[in-house]
């Protein structure tokens, strides 16, 4: 079947009978061989343009690497893509293990991952890349966040370097220099501010509702019966708040009022996660109809909420801000709670872009005929509301590559071969996004090759050379300055200290203090979000409850993972780079599979075995059991372990007769 009668399939299979101006505008530009930037506003299609180039790009025999900017995202697009499996397509999501080589992208047609994991594989095998002819960059406006926006735009560059021949799709949201960002990737544009549902925008201040000609069109008695009202219609409502805390409160002053009982089949649902720890109040709300979402709540339950919202379950949404750059879930209506946003030093204006990206989502293009966004202000903000998000322009994106985070993406360059000399170097930097905004770009890159040297990543004589210390270091995908601490620590023998270095690296994130806490936590060489981490760690490591962590330090449970998730490949990082600099200690193994598991060192064999996590393995400890008698058991006798089931005990007897010669 020809591609395009796929593309046409996949059409019908989605129950699209047109595609829009834009879209087929953006297609004919692919078709004609050129990179195209589409600019227009969420929930406009421009996924389906991505899928065209897709296969496109597999009908001529060349592959495809999708780029999102989250892993949720990630799934997403692949079951949309996997449409086209049964057709012969091979499609994988790579989202994980930044050490992973890119030999796996000569056994697949398309590639969907993030930004960092895409750098990554660039990284440690850029040969694998030689075969990709067609590259969609989705949200490429992220090249101006903060935190992320530098590896977004280090890895666009990295395709425009590397691969010659390469045809870029660039989806954006509206903003302000889209001229520019299409220059900088030598793309042509296709710019709309068509919506599939209109929007209509107000300004709520006080209880008067004004229009977007500043006429008061309602008065409301308070903004939870408001919201209620939204939902007249089997609508849904998604309520963006400034912080995690009122994004709760809120919810749970909402649902004391208002409540929409959920059918059994969903109850059932969510009553399968309640053994989840820090979920339960979550949980009990959510039976009603209602709920909050942001990035401390673990996965399975904010999955849970995405599903049981996008399936019209639940029917009110209080979410933080990161919702609006997430995956796809339109309302009906949408509320602005607050147009301000706590820097850590003072209260600033959240930027016309995100306001607009939030209100993007009133709509839902299958149930709606018009989207609703509300912006709640205080009376005396009236006029700047309307000043900055009705009738103000949008910002200009611009670059987040600084002398902080250069170092990192200087070392991989030099580390991959993409530049063998200052020349060289200057010449791909010459490509980035930065560049058009500051000529002077040696100025950032030469203090960055010295600090590389000086601290022996690599060596300069004429050309580059990356040492041992320095390939590790960008193989294990660390910032230069994490790398630096980790030699540090390598002949560090205490545990606590090993902890605290650790929790110090820019590659985790340490906990916010309390104004209550500081105190708690004083130490003189450390700060206390670095105390803090560094005690929740160690008592993680000594097999102290999720719940009672998340109590003890009043921590949110995603949180918590994260961290751990981040000190696994820390302490993995601290083991690999002592092997390659002969520093090699028992206890950095043996610390990388306590942060791994969250065991005491005598569980580690037992950790290793499936379906055996922390808890089971110190019942089975405690009842006497190792590898080796585990190996000899009979698994019937397992089972009077509670926890450990029929199916389970033969599982875990079998593997451990496996293992236990070699471990």
């Amino acid at each position: 079947m020809d591609y395009k009668e796929l593309f046409n399939e996949f059409l019908r299979e989605n129950s699209i009978n047109s595609l829009y101006e834009h879209q087929k505008e953006s297609i004919k530009k692919l078709d004609m061989g050129k990179s195209v930037l589409l600019s227009t506003p969420t929930t406009s299609g421009k996924s389906l343009v991505a899928y065209y180039g897709i296969l496109r790009a597999w009908n001529e025999g060349l592959k495809s690497i999708y780029v999102v900017p989250l892993k949720a995202l990630a799934e997403e697009k692949a079951r949309e893509i996997r449409f086209f499996e049964k057709f012969g397509m091979k499609v994988k999501v790579s989202t994980g293990d930044y050490e992973e080589t890119g030999n796996f992208i000569k056994r697949y047609d398309t590639i969907i991952t993030t930004s960092e994991k895409a750098d990554s594989l660039l990284r440690n095998s850029p040969n694998s890349f030689g075969e990709v002819g067609f590259v969609a960059l989705d949200e490429i406006h992220n090249i101006g966040a903060q935190g992320r926006g530098d590896t977004l735009e280090i890895l666009a560059t990295k395709f425009l370097h590397i691969l010659e021949d390469v045809q870029i799709l660039a989806m954006s949201a509206t903003v302000n220099n889209y001229e520019e960002i299409a220059k900088w990737l030598n793309a042509e544009i296709v710019k709309t501010d068509f919506r599939p549902v209109p929007l209509k925008r107000f300004i709520i201040a006080g209880k008067e509702i004004y229009d977007e000609e500043g006429e008061i069109v309602e008065t409301i008695s308070d903004i939870d019966s408001f919201i209620n009202e939204t939902l007249r219609d089997n609508g849904q409502t998604i309520i963006f708040e400034s912080t995690r805390r009122s994004a709760e409160k809120d919810s749970k002053s909402y649902v004391k009022k208002y409540r929409y009982p959920l059918d059994e089949n969903s109850i059932k649902k969510i009553d399968e996660l309640k053994d989840l720890p820090g979920s339960e109040d979550l949980l009990e709300m959510m039976k009603n109809g209602v709920a909050y979402h942001h990035a401390g709540i673990v996965s399975e339950v904010r999955n849970l909420i995405e599903n049981l919202f996008l399936e019209r379950k639940i029917r009110v949404l209080f979410a933080t801000t990161t919702l609006a750059a997430g995956i796809n879930l339109p309302a009906r209506t949408v509320i602005i709670k607050s147009v301000y946003r706590y820097d850590g030093f003072s209260n600033d204006l959240i930027p016309n872009m995100e306001i607009q990206q939030m209100l993007g989502r009133a709509g839902r293009s299958k149930y709606d005929r018009i989207g609703y966004g509300y912006i709640v202000v205080g009376k005396s903000n009236l006029m700047t509301a309307y000043e900055k998000y009705i009738s103000g322009p949008l910002e200009d994106v611009e670059s987040q590559i600084t002398s902080e985070n250069l170092k990192k993406h200087v070392l991989g360059v030099i580390a991959a071969d993409t530049a063998r000399n200052r020349n060289e170097l200057n010449d791909f930097f010459r490509k980035t996004f930065l560049y058009m905004h500051n000529s002077n770009i040696g100025v950032l890159i030469d203090p960055a090759v010295d600090y590389l040297i000086e601290h022996e990543f690599i060596k300069e004589n004429q050309v580059f050379k990356t040492l041992p210390f320095g390939r590790r270091t960008s193989e294990l995908y660390i910032e230069p300055e994490t790398a630096v601490i980790l030699r540090g620590l390598l002949d560090t023998e205490s545990v606590d200290d090993l902890l605290l270095g650790i929790s110090s690296t820019p590659d985790i994130l340490p906990f916010n203090i309390g104004s209550n806490e500081e105190n708690d936590y004083y130490h003189p060489n450390y700060d206390e979000g670095v105390v803090k981490l560094s005690r929740v760690l160690k008592d993680w490591i000594n097999e102290v409850s999720e719940e009672k962590i998340i109590q003890k330090y009043n921590i949110y449970p995603a949180d918590l993972r994260n961290r751990v998730e981040s000190a696994e490949w820390l302490t993995y990082s601290l083991h690999e780079l002592g092997k390659i600099l002969h520093k090699s200690k028992s206890i950095h193994k043996t610390l990388y599979y306590r942060v791994k598991f969250g065991v005491k060192e005598e569980l580690i064999p037992l950790v290793q075995l499936p379906f055996i996590g922390r808890v089971r393995a110190r019942r089975l400890f405690l009842e006497g059991y190792d590898l080796n008698k585990i190996a000899s058991a009979d698994p019937s006798d397992l089972t009077n372990i509670p926890g450990i089931g029929e199916g389970i005990a033969k599982k875990i007897v079998e593997h451990a007769r496996k293992i236990s010669e070699n471990f």
